[in-house]
């Protein structure tokens, strides 16, 4: 059997069966929701009328024994004419109204009043028992309608029942309607009708469908295959030129989406090497679940680093030479950040915007942060002694180090945009660094991060300080790169971490 042929009988037979299925699931809806619907009207319907009967009265005719040539009787009797009559409507036909009473400490029910439509059914007298319901209650005390259709020697009905409360609140008896379901069928039948019409009409069109679907599938097919082949050899610039008007054009804009989207990634992974690990990356490849790069709340660690007196340097120096020197000061730098884990947010002039917990978590992220703050100004140390050969000035650096929560997410316009970390985490680091430079001490971190690197370097309470550009104080330490004896200790702690995250 040819392949336009087997997508022709396909089509066929998904057509029947999604409709068959649309049919049943439409029918059953459309039935309950019918059915809640009068059950609805029914209930309102018995509670307006329970208003209309005078609990006086009732209780007047219960007191004289069911005296029918009491006036009480007379009177209770033309409330039920009135409210069988004036009840009555084309979608809901009330046939029977009655009043009943509940035996003492029983859940049995008997008639005070019956109000007989027909004669069918036979009046019956005060006293007499209420035939047994399945859903009656022993203690209603709100109007209810039953849940289900049931069936009597008279016929089906639904049934409301509405309490009825002497002045005393009191309840003295209990009216009930009975409504037949004629009319609930007659709604059904209805509804059947028009979805086997609707069915009919469906398959027919189904047909006419199938024909030329299989035949706009079977060539639609090869086009997106060749598309889906030229991608799977690495050419992500390979696009489908299909443009049809049905669910291969979705399919051919859903693959042009993930060649497009394949391509990005790929120009993201040799942009975002420039900005994170090569460890980092490698782990954020592995991920089964995408990093959140919009409005994600979570705890990092910022640094913040600038080069002291870098303005006056540049003025003396050509642009050429500045702009050599601030590469090899920036490439030493991030190759210490990366090392620990960091992620280069962005360059501030001279200075650097580093966030470490992010976008990868990291348990051991203050530590990190600090053994990369402290390893900078060795490095610069090195730095600025092979300069000092060549003849070039020296640098100092200041660094400012604080951790908590921060925003991290996309940030900018449609037209240029950059990932970053935003919050008052941020600004206590960049104020540290800023205060470095107040009292020309290298490293400053906050109590936060103290508090979890304390057993492992050597500090400088510097005791409350108010840092610019923030109200009120903060605790704050200070830490000499050249004092501290077990870096190398720290390491193999980094690197042991490192092994077991790898696990």
């Amino acid at each position: 059997m040819k392949f336009r042929t087997k997508l022709f009988y396909s089509f066929i037979s998904l057509g029947l069966m999604s409709t068959l299925l649309a049919l049943f699931i439409i029918y059953g809806e459309a039935s309950r929701l019918i059915f809640e619907e009068i059950r609805s009207k029914i209930l309102s319907l018995v509670v307006n009328s329970e208003q209309l009967i005078n609990s006086a009265d009732v209780q007047a005719f219960i007191d004289s024994g069911g005296d029918t040539q009491s006036s009480a009787y007379q009177k209770i009797n033309g409330e039920l004419i009135n409210i069988r009559d004036f009840t009555r409507r084309s979608d809901i036909y009330v046939e029977y109204v009655y009043l009943l009473g509940q035996y003492p400490e029983s859940n049995h029910y008997f008639f005070i009043l019956d109000l007989d439509a027909s004669g069918t059914k036979g009046k019956t007298h005060f006293g007499e028992a209420y035939p047994t319901r399945l859903e009656m209650k022993g203690d209603i005390v709100t109007p209810f309608v039953t849940t289900h259709i049931y069936s009597d020697e008279w016929g089906t009905w639904l049934t409301g029942y509405a309490p009825i409360y002497n002045q005393e609140g009191k309840r003295i008896a209990l009216l009930g309607i009975d409504v037949r379901t004629k009319e609930i069928y007659l709604e059904l039948e209805k509804l059947l009708l028009y979805g086997l019409v609707a069915f009919a009409i469906s398959i027919g069109v189904a047909v006419v469908f199938a024909y030329f679907l299989s035949k706009l599938v079977s060539s639609s097919l090869s086009v997106l295959c060749d598309t889906v082949k030229c991608i799977g050899k690495g050419d992500f610039s390979c696009r489908s030129p299909l443009h049809t008007r049905d669910e291969f054009n979705e399919l051919s804009i859903a693959i042009n989406t993930m060649a497009k989207g394949l391509e990005e990634r790929e120009r993201l992974k040799m942009g975002f090497a420039r900005y994170v690990s090569q460890y980092a990356l490698e782990e954020l490849l592995k991920l089964d679940q995408p990093i959140t790069l919009q409005g994600e709340r979570k705890k990092v660690t910022m640094l913040f680093s600038d080069i002291r007196h870098f303005t006056s340097m540049a003025e003396e120096l050509p642009p050429e030479e500045v702009l050599k020197i601030l590469n090899e000061y920036f490439e030493e730098m991030i190759e210490v950040i990366f090392n620990y884990g960091g992620t280069l947010d962005k360059f501030i002039g001279d200075g650097m915007m580093v966030e470490f917990g992010a976008p990868l978590e990291d348990k051991l992220q203050e530590l990190h942060a600090v053994l990369a703050g402290v390893h900078m100004q060795l490095h610069l140390e090195k730095l600025n002694d092979k300069w000092e050969k060549e003849g070039k000035p020296r640098l100092e650096m200041g660094v400012g180090i604080h951790t908590g929560l921060a925003v991290l997410g996309n940030i900018g316009s449609d037209r240029r945009m950059e990932y970053t970390a935003i919050g008052d985490t941020v600004n206590v680091a960049s104020r540290l660094e800023r205060f470095t430079k107040k009292i020309e001490k290298p490293i400053i971190i906050s109590k936060s991060v103290y508090e979890k690197v304390k057993d492992h370097f050597i500090f400088e309470d510097l005791k409350e300080i108010q840092i610019p550009g923030r109200k009120g104080f903060i605790q704050a330490y200070s830490l000499d790169p050249h004092t501290q004896k077990d870096l190398h200790q720290l390491e193999l702690i980094q690197d042991q971490h490192r092994l077991e995250e790898e696990k």
